[in-house]
């Protein structure tokens, strides 16, 4: 006889993270998991050495500190409407807990990220994938699909928006369009986790949609343009209501003292911001050009950390050959079967040598 866990968790598919390492391999590159291949900078490592000597004490519980240099930085938010956690995965997984459970479905998109699903699913509740956009020009979430698959028993819609892993974003008209068509009792929660790399002016985080309302949530992480994803920090920003929520929900202290330290100094830093952004875009701009110049190899335009590639018929290799040999070769980036597109991959983007190497050993599969 042994321990039995409740059904519907034992149940629960695994978020497996691209592996950082290969035996027998000097150099990897790691282009698979979307994180930041500068190390933190200056200013943050600063400010965790700093930290260390008040290890002994218990962080934070306000986040006082953080909150404030996110509110500077980030016109029109309040502090008191900020809820920091450890990364915007927790704060997913919250949500879903606070406001799904057994007999209610929550809506995500077919190719969204697949956290939404397995938080959901972990409350009792009913993912419920509404398909792609069917214009190819525009793929990704579709708004009136999502409507259409509201029932009485829809609690939350997930969007997120730049999405992972296809990089396309919704413009902030769609987004203001699809939630005033969206019952009022329904959860927005929009996970902006990439908005820091997007420089279209037709597209907004949802700051403002915050405001305007009492149903819909931003998310936002430290993970990916500050490069601290092993620190593990995230916020959401909410209405009030929402927020106190949260805060029942969530357990006290749940960000390290040296987290919230690194954290704020990171969003303080905009200089350093404002250079990985520009390089960002820079590099990504000229790796798809130049993927786009291999026959039978189509990607889309990103507004992320990554493109999000397509192997065709044309193409002398599939996606899946593609991933393994890239990964004997030490260029880790990562399939995407399972997000229902097997013969595409999404490669995460790193510095200008990464992506000549990267490119360098894709143009030598394809012949």
């Amino acid at each position: 006889m042994t321990p039995r866990p409740i059904p519907h968790l034992a149940a629960l598919p695994r978020l497996d993270i691209g592996e950082a390492g290969l035996g027998g391999v000097g150099r990897v590159l790691r282009l698979n998991n979307n994180e930041n291949v500068e190390q933190p900078s200056d200013a943050v490592l600063e400010a965790v050495a700093q930290a260390q000597a008040d290890a002994n004490w218990y962080p934070d519980v306000t986040a006082t500190a953080l909150k404030q240099a996110i509110a500077e930085t980030h016109p029109g938010v309040a502090p008191d409407r900020l809820v920091p956690a450890a990364g915007s995965g927790e704060l997913i997984a919250l949500l879903a807990r606070a406001y799904s459970g057994p007999g209610d479905e929550v809506i995500i998109g077919r190719q969204g990220y697949l956290y939404f699903s397995i938080a959901s699913m972990a409350t009792g509740a009913k993912p419920v994938y509404v398909d792609a956009a069917k214009n190819e020009k525009k793929p990704g979430f579709d708004p009136q699909a999502a409507l259409d698959a509201v029932t009485e028993r829809t609690r939350i819609v997930f969007i997120d928006n730049p999405s992972n892993p296809l990089g396309v974003i919704l413009t902030a008209q769609e987004i203001a369009e699809f939630r005033a068509a969206l019952r009022g009792d329904i959860l927005l929660v929009l996970d902006a986790a990439y908005s820091d790399y997007v420089t279209d002016p037709v597209y907004q985080a949802g700051e403002a949609m915050v405001d305007q309302g009492d149903n819909t949530v931003m998310l936002r992480t430290c993970s990916k343009i500050y490069g601290l994803a092993g620190l593990r920090v995230g916020w959401a920003y909410a209405p009030a209501a929402i927020v106190e929520m949260l805060a029942r929900v969530q357990r006290p202290g749940t960000i390290a003292s040296l987290s919230l330290a690194a954290a704020e100094a990171a969003i303080r830093d905009r200089e350093t911001y404002g250079e990985r952004r520009w390089c960002n875009q820079k590099t990504r701009d000229a790796f798809t050009h130049r993927l786009r110049g291999l026959t039978g190899v189509s990607v889309l335009d990103s507004h992320a950390n990554f493109v999000f590639a397509t192997l065709g018929p044309e193409a002398k290799i599939n996606a899946s050959d593609l991933f393994s040999k890239l990964r004997m070769r030490g260029v880790f980036i990562r399939p995407m079967a399972p997000y229902h597109a097997p013969e595409s991959v999404r490669i995460s983007i790193g510095t200008e040598t990464d992506m000549r190497i990267a490119a360098d050993a894709i143009e030598s599969l394809l012949g």
